[in-house]
């Protein structure tokens, strides 16, 4: 009796989709259904054969990767007779013994890919890649594996600069990485390894990041001693020296002073190869930048966020350099590794929504991707001269042009393209030929594939991915990472209204036993189609509410979500690009979480950006007595330590210690982000 393929059987619809692409697979399922299949034919080795119609023949051996395959088409390529092939197999053995189990997808439960020895890697694999492969993991780099959790996921490495993934519990050639290579590389080498470790040093979790070694060489240790060098101490001095020139002037100061400081500080970081470390403290920078330039882009919020994460980075790493067998290793906080841009293989996109901006320098936009295939978020970023008043930026921004093809149709599509770059810190690039990228409008369906940790049908699942996360000071510097999908088919629409004084759009919705979520849009010049956009959608112009996609954050005990993308019964909206068209509006109360320490806890984050604006040095007297005020509010309101922090963050500066300032500052900072302020 012939065995049946087990590696085919396992290949659902989302792993065909990765190795293949989105256009072949629904044709090759259409083909199924329509009962048109190949007859089928497999030899005595496992090799399978399908003869279609039209006299093409298709073939694939045990071992061989999808797009390796042997097909007489025309293709240059993949075509979708290898995908038939697949499907067609799965049909006809959807009833065998032994089948059933691996049908639709579903590998034995619990399987690791660990379990791929030496001799997998020798067999599916060039001895010139495991060559590769061991002087890649020489250099120590540190992965994060995934096993399998949620329905339809699969065990995933996220390596430096490229991502791995298992679709087959039985054979190698069907990993899948997002380089240029995409199967058989040494990324799969890695991860392999990387699972082995994992289940040798921390046997029984889903999740471990750690630091990767060759086969055959005893896992290391977390690398201790990375920031006890001469460079390492200097450079977190010139890091530390230039936050605290931050904090004690305000961002109100004259930029020349900080510009020079930011450069030593630059150059330091870049030499020691801290690439998390440089991304954050380009983001202060940035932002400060941008608010000197009066950018509608950030606020002080912004500032005091983002400074945290960079002193929370240095802290958390200092910490897991002292600790052998650190559960995060230091190289990885700091970002060792994490170098340059990859070239990636077939990448699929889906917009998200974009976000734009205005400064005395110019106009910028920011589409926010979601990668179907690693359920991540990327983005994309460009900035334009000004036009000749407010009216030509917002309508010219729309018009500019990304990889031959106009903001507007790029911002609110679906990307196909072979000529992507992935940088460290998860931005793409696109290549400038056309003909290399394609891209078709987005529908209502649009986002389907999109699962946790990207999408979410229950808050509360959202609310505990929140804060289950790594705190954002030490994870991985990932552009788009606060960007998520929240279903809202199952919740109610509580109340909406405009908010004249905020220049801001609320609604809120709810569902019983779930938290309540909350969103909000201000009005910008550049975008003044958007609130309105979104009024009409919240109004039902265009059919129930599916799902909102946006920046989201934890927020007095339910989730905040700024809405950039809304996908409805008719038709999906990218709120910045719609054009302005008014839609009245209620004006009225709307309903609020009666939470006091919420309130508190808000207003002391409040204080801090105006801190920050000021500068601890400039703090008028009147701010002093407020802060103290406050922090006998937060004792009596039962936040003793936040009070603590505030009190040892606002000290007299004439007796105030830096190091001692900045800590209190961070830790109070990272108090009132965990609390939801």
């Amino acid at each position: 009796m012939t065995m049946v393929r087990t590696d085919l059987m396992e290949l659902g619809p989302d792993a065909l989709t990765a190795l293949a692409n989105p256009g072949f697979v629904k044709r090759a399922q259409k083909d199924v259904a329509a009962g048109a299949l190949p007859a089928l034919r497999q030899d005595p080795d496992g090799t399978v054969h399908a003869l279609f119609a039209d006299a093409v023949q298709t073939s694939m051996p045990p071992g061989v990767a999808l797009r390796d395959a042997a097909c007489n088409c025309s293709a240059s390529g993949m075509c979708r007779h290898r995908v038939m092939l697949v499907l067609a197999y799965q049909a006809e053995h959807a009833g065998a013994p032994g089948a059933a189990d691996d049908a639709a997808g579903a590998q034995p439960d619990r399987w690791n890919p660990a379990d791929f020895d030496d001799a997998a890697l020798a067999a599916a694999c060039t001895p010139r890649v495991l060559e590769q492969a061991r002087k890649l993991a020489l250099e120590r780099p540190a992965a994060t594996i995934v096993l399998a959790g949620a329905a339809g996921s699969v065990p995933a490495a996220h390596l430096p600069m490229s991502q791995v993934r298992f679709f087959s519990s039985t054979s190698l050639a069907l990993a899948r990485c997002d380089c240029q290579q995409g199967t058989a590389c040494a990324h799969v080498v890695l991860a392999c390894w990387a699972f082995r470790q994992a289940r040798q040093t921390h046997p029984g979790l889903n999740e471990v990041t750690l630091v990767v070694a060759p086969s055959g060489v005893a896992a290391p240790e977390a690398a201790v001693g990375l920031m006890d060098t001469a460079a390492a101490h200097h450079a977190r001095a010139l890091v530390l020296d230039w936050l605290w020139s931050l904090w004690r002037e305000g961002a109100a100061q004259p930029l020349p002073g900080l510009e020079a400081r930011y450069e030593a500080a630059l150059a330091a970081l870049t030499q020691l190869g801290w690439t998390w470390v440089r991304e954050d403290l380009d983001t202060v920078w940035r932002i400060v930048q941008a608010l000197a330039q009066r950018s509608n882009r950030f606020g002080m919020a912004d500032l005091v966020d983002a400074s945290a994460s960079l002193h929370a980075r240095l802290q958390g790493a200092a910490h897991a350099d002292a600790t052998p067998g650190a559960r995060m290793p230091a190289s990885q906080i700091l970002g060792l590794g994490q170098q340059g841009e990859v070239a990636l293989d077939l990448l699929r996109l889906v917009s998200l929504g974009v976000t734009c901006w205005r400064d005395d320098a110019g106009v910028g936009a920011s589409i926010v991707f979601a990668d179907p295939d690693t359920q991540a978020a990327c983005t994309l970023e460009r900035t334009w001269p000004r036009g000749d008043d407010a009216q030509d930026d917002a309508e010219l921004l729309l018009n500019r042009r990304i990889a031959g093809h106009p903001l507007r149709q790029l911002g609110a599509g679906q990307v196909v393209t072979r000529a992507a770059k992935r940088r460290a810190n998860a931005s793409v690039e696109l290549g400038s030929q056309a003909r290399q990228t394609s891209v078709l409008a987005l529908s209502p369906k649009a986002w389907d594939d999109l699962r946790a940790p990207l999408r979410f049908d229950s808050l509360r699942a959202l609310q505990q991915h929140l804060r289950s996360r790594a705190p954002a000071g030490i994870r991985s510097g990932q552009a788009g990472s606060n960007w998520h999908v929240v279903d809202v088919r199952d919740m109610t629409l509580a109340g909406w209204a405009w908010d004249g004084v905020q220049q801001t759009l609320f609604a809120q919705w709810e569902d019983a036993g779930e938290p309540i979520l909350r969103t909000r849009l201000a009005y910008q010049s550049v975008t003044p189609g958007a609130v309105d956009a979104l009024a009409r959608a919240l109004a039902g112009e265009w059919g129930a509410v599916h799902a909102i996609a946006g920046p989201v954050s934890c927020e007095g005990g339910g989730v905040a979500i700024q809405p950039t993308g809304v996908l409805t019964d008719q038709r999906a909206i990218v709120l910045a690009l719609e054009p302005s068209a008014p839609h009245p509006m209620p004006v009225r109360d709307m309903p609020v979480e009666a939470d006091p320490g919420q309130a508190l806890l808000r207003m002391t984050f409040t204080l801090l950006e105006q801190v920050a604006r000021q500068g601890l040095r400039h703090m008028p007297p009147s701010l002093q007595r407020r802060a103290l005020t406050q922090a006998t509010e937060l004792d009596e309101a039962g936040y003793a330590e936040v009070a603590r922090l505030l009190r040892a963050a606002l000290a007299d500066q004439r007796d105030a210690d830096r190091l001692a300032t900045l800590s209190a500052l961070g830790g109070l900072l990272r108090a009132l982000l965990n609390q939801g302020a």
